[in-house]
């Protein structure tokens, strides 16, 4: 994985990372699996992913502010609903 800018260095780069990351752990990049054997000779699988996806929305947010503040473009992240024009 690529390296993520600090907030400092490139906020605005930081935002693009970290959407790269969460579109990563929503679609299943990110998914670790395991397998193991139990006692009775009964093989197990698993999967699970580690990421805490309010956290990273959280980081993402603050980046994508700190990026605004200077100026930099974000794309939004909510769009306003629009109604039919004549």
């Amino acid at each position: 994985m690529a390296t993520i800018p600090t907030l400092e260095d490139d906020p605005c780069g930081r935002v693009k990372a970290l959407r790269e990351v969460r579109d990563k752990v929503v679609t299943g990049g990110q998914i670790v699996e395991g397998e193991f054997e139990q006692g009775n000779g009964t093989r197990r699988r698993m999967k699970y992913s580690g990421a805490d996806l309010g956290r990273l929305d959280k980081m993402i947010a603050e980046a994508a502010a700190a990026c605004a503040a200077l100026g930099g473009v974000c794309r939004p992240t909510r769009f306003a609903i629009g109604g039919r024009m004549s």
